[in-house]
């Protein structure tokens, strides 16, 4: 067993894939259980990062478990169980998508300078389609 401190950026970053094996249960969080208190979490974040707080700190989502899967051969992207954390993981993802395309829908023609888009794309799909056994699988991250 490993533990580690990461960012959703780091989390995200490599070419991989996390999966919810059967067993786990289905998607449960609601806006007034989870969705309101991680998005004030994220609000009072981002608030304390723009306006140069000298109090900012990380903010702590909790232990995330992942089971790595046997790889066979060199195709596919690396796969990894999610044990516990897939409502978490989930649930930022559909924030990340929805950020996404709040930025395209300002203005869908402007360029990206600062990378943002690409950076949010880059942690919501895996890259490389054709080196992977099932592309329209496994180019979502969870």
């Amino acid at each position: 067993m490993e533990s580690n401190d990461l960012t959703i950026q780091q989390i995200f970053q490599d070419r991989r894939q996390y999966m919810v094996p059967f067993y786990q249960r289905t998607y449960v969080w609601t806006m007034d259980d989870q969705w309101q208190q991680l998005w004030d979490d994220i609000e009072t974040k981002a608030e304390a990062r723009l306006f140069g707080s000298d109090n900012y700190t990380p903010h702590f989502l909790g232990a995330i478990v992942l089971d790595p899967q046997p790889r066979d051969g060199l195709i596919g992207v690396e796969t990894l169980h999610i044990i516990d954390g897939q409502q978490r993981l989930t649930t930022l993802q559909f924030i990340l998508k929805a950020l996404l395309i709040a930025i395209e829908r300002q203005d869908p023609s402007r360029q990206d300078p600062s990378g943002v888009k690409q950076s949010i794309t880059e942690v919501l799909v895996n890259d490389r389609p054709n080196t992977m056994r099932n592309p329209n699988i496994e180019r979502y991250k969870v």
